[in-house]
């Protein structure tokens, strides 16, 4: 095994008050007049200001402020003011990945060519959100058009550190939407997760990231990368946070909060996959802490809540291998190139007004055999894009019925095997619920060496509010909440 990555760890500073706010924690706030929307929004655009490109290893999270976000901010309050509020994010800011148009700043998907691309429209999450009162502060950086899963660099922002130790990888692809979120530049934010790339981000900040069941959530107006797995989901703070946020992002037509809350973990039935502990390959001594806090928040799970728990041999590594497969990735060039010419958009001057692809990588932090694999690739639609899909499809039909047989209402695995290196943060076994449609949440449950570590709950396809019930039933028995190192005074 490898050891540890030396880590030079700066003098602790006590945590500020935005960097642990909830978005139920502002509500209430300004509910009771203690704060503004105005106060909120400049608050938050401040510590961006000072701390997002501070110091030798800068947190680079934030791309993008939108201009307007102060303008949104006071006409919320004057909306209160005359009792009119709009939904429960009313005044309530949140920050918006860079491949998910929200007009009024660039869409980038973290690509260069892209700075002056400004679509003019909403994507449909950001429009619910927007309707329910919230306000979008900036967009986060990302891994370029969403690509890597185990670190977030893009060749419009750099690369996004890890807020815990700015040596390691905060992970991918919405690094720059949780780093922001555990900074306290937003309360909450969206990402989007193709194959982990909002659960791994979550677990590597000490937070909770939420990817709902993909037929579930609108891609429109989403740069894409692989339509068969893209999925947008917010990563906050709690479970709460999320639930209710990812209600709004989709127009409370799911009702997850209130089904989840409703729903008594005791009439559940779960399984504990223990096998994706041995993907980690990183130092043995913290493999064996990370097993040894998952086993005990596992064996508090069934205490406290009653939960019933059986073994699922059925699903082991071959399984999801080898029956869970992924969409093969082959249809990112063409989709990226109809997102570009479909999606209304002002240029700025100096950009050709139809970009493609082609266009974008002449400056990418792609890396060279990605961009050249994505341009061979046949247009869609191919035979072999068609046989992998049917694959895919087959594989979400197998985890359905597998988990319908044995009676099994979630799955529970270390959302990742390892603590963030320096040169990679990933996930563990991301691939059940991003190769199957299926929901998952990402729940932090402790350190391991100074560094975050969490599990997943993961149901069938559409069973988003049985995931949810049971990530907020591990989120009450982690004795003690993770928190970020303080970044900003406490006033701050």
């Amino acid at each position: 095994m490898n050891p540890p990555p030396s880590r030079q760890k700066s003098t602790p500073v006590e945590i500020s008050p935005w960097q642990s706010y909830t978005v139920a924690d502002l509500r209430r706030l300004m509910d009771e007049r203690e704060l503004t929307s105005e106060q909120i929004t400049r608050a938050y655009l401040d510590r961006i200001q000072h701390y997002d490109s501070a110091g030798p290893r800068p947190l680079n999270a934030i791309v993008d402020i939108d201009p307007a976000a102060i303008d949104h901010a006071r006409a919320r309050d004057h909306e209160r003011r005359s009792g009119r509020l709009r939904g429960p994010l009313h005044g309530i800011p949140f920050v918006v990945k860079t491949n998910i148009c929200a007009a009024g700043v660039p869409t980038t998907a973290g690509n260069h060519g892209l700075a002056g691309y400004r679509p003019s429209i909403d994507a449909p999450v950001v429009r619910e959100l927007r309707a329910a009162g919230g306000i979008v502060l900036a967009t986060a950086n990302m891994s370029e058009f969403a690509w890597h899963g185990t670190f977030t660099t893009s060749s419009i922002r750099g690369t996004t550190a890890n807020i815990f130790d700015t040596a390691c990888s905060a992970g991918g692809s919405s690094g720059g939407s949780s780093v922001a979120v555990a900074a306290g530049f937003a309360p909450i934010a969206l990402g989007t997760d193709s194959c982990g790339s909002v659960v791994g981000p979550a677990v590597h900040a000490g937070l909770v990231g939420f990817r709902p069941s993909s037929a579930a959530v609108s891609r429109d107006g989403v740069v894409p990368l692989s339509p068969a797995q893209d999925v947008v989901g917010p990563i906050g703070r709690t479970v709460r946070d999320i639930a209710e946020f990812a209600d709004l992002m989709t127009g409370g037509r799911h009702s997850w909060f209130t089904t989840a809350q409703a729903t008594d973990p005791a009439n559940l039935t779960f399984t504990y996959l223990t096998w994706p502990f041995d993907t980690a390959d990183g130092c043995a001594e913290d493999s064996a802490q990370l097993r040894a806090l998952a086993d005990a928040t596992v064996a508090a799970l069934v205490r406290d809540f009653r939960i019933n728990r059986t073994e699922l041999p059925e699903l082991d590594a071959d399984f999801a291998r080898d029956i869970l497969t992924d969409s093969g990735w082959t249809d990112a060039r063409t989709s990226i190139d109809l997102f570009l010419a479909r999606t209304p958009a002002r240029h700025e001057p100096g950009m050709d007004t139809r970009p493609t692809f082609a266009d974008l990588v002449s400056t990418t932090a792609l890396d060279r055999a990605t961009v050249e694999r994505w341009l061979a690739a046949d247009p869609l639609p191919n035979a072999a894009h068609d046989a992998a899909s049917a694959r895919q499809r087959a594989g979400s039909h197998a985890l359905t019925d597998l988990l319908t047989r044995r009676g099994i209402d979630v799955l529970v695995y270390p959302t990742a095997a390892d603590i963030a290196r320096p040169d990679r943060a990933g996930t563990a076994a991301a691939g059940i619920s991003s190769n199957t449609g299926a929901p998952s949440v990402q729940v932090p449950i402790g350190t391991v060496n100074g560094m975050p570590v969490g599990l997943t709950v993961t149901a069938a396809p559409g069973r988003d509010s049985r995931a949810l019930a049971v990530a907020a039933a591990v989120e009450a028995v982690v004795a003690e909440p993770v928190r970020a190192p303080g970044i900003g005074h406490t006033s701050s």
